[in-house]
């Protein structure tokens, strides 16, 4: 049995809900973090350069200057060929410890909750 994308995955992703990553690019939703990166939707046909620095505000803390560079990019069509948001994959530059260290913060913030739903 081969083993799923969720299995092969070096970090779990935890679900965001209500968070925007800001950058020179724009504002976007952010749909899924990891220690190792998170996942946005934009608009189609959207630029994304390759590194950049973002911020990604969430309903824990505001994490600032983050570095991230692309890793992938999907877009698919609906069946009136109408093309759908973008989803953007992130991984994480080189992290200062602070940085480390609110990233952490969410994270578990994040993963607090999802225990204390009902």
């Amino acid at each position: 049995m081969q083993p799923t994308a969720a299995d092969r995955r070096e970090h779990q992703r935890y679900p965001m809900e209500n968070s925007v990553s800001v950058s020179p690019h724009g504002v976007f939703q952010v749909m899924d973090i990891s220690k190792g990166g998170f996942c946005f939707k934009c608009p189609p046909y959207t630029p994304i350069s390759d590194l950049w620095e973002t911020d990604i505000v969430t309903s824990v803390a505001t994490l600032e200057g983050f570095p991230v560079s692309r890793i992938w990019v999907s877009m698919t069509e609906n069946s009136t060929h109408a093309y759908l948001p973008m989803s953007v994959g992130v991984k994480f530059g080189k992290l200062s410890q602070k940085q480390n260290t609110e990233l952490l913060h969410v994270i578990e913030g994040i993963s607090d909750s999802e225990g204390t739903e009902h």
